[in-house]
């Protein structure tokens, strides 16, 4: 168990480190344009690219700690982002969305294309983790032991 944990816990990490390294490749290229509509190629492609990979990978990691680490009734706040998430990448993979054209698009360019649904994905996605997070802030202290 402490083996798969430790496992969940790297892809958490690596997912973390490529959804930040597409975040800034996506603003830089944004920035450098003057417009998040004018961004050049390969830069934003490589930013959407990884933003994928990283939430992709964040999410899964998060849902695999959250199953097997003691949170108690705190794993109950994990499941609606997850459930959210999960259905909305369902419904963009298998149906797609009335403005993306079907299912035969691809997620970069569907999240190129509605910076809204890339913003609610990301935040979703981090929300997966917020019971890890809370866990690790609110430890109890531990107790003095009386001085004899």
């Amino acid at each position: 168990m402490t083996a798969f944990r430790l496992i969940a816990r790297i892809g958490l990490g690596v997912g973390l480190v490529a959804l930040l390294a597409g975040a800034i490749a996506v603003g830089a290229s944004a920035l450098a344009a003057g417009d998040w509509w004018l961004a050049r190629q390969p830069w934003i492609g490589i930013g959407l690219t990884l933003i994928v990979v990283g939430l992709a990978l964040t999410a899964v990691s998060a849902v695999v700690l959250v199953a097997i680490e003691p949170l108690g009734w705190l794993r109950l706040l994990a499941v609606p982002p997850a459930l959210f998430v999960a259905l909305l990448w369902g419904f963009v993979l298998l149906v797609g969305l009335p403005t993306s054209g079907g299912p035969d698009r691809d997620i970069a360019t569907i999240l190129y294309s509605l910076p809204e649904l890339l913003v609610i994905t990301v935040v979703a996605t981090l929300l997966i983790a917020s019971p890890l997070l809370v866990t690790r802030i609110h430890r109890p202290a531990p107790r003095p032991t009386p001085q004899q």
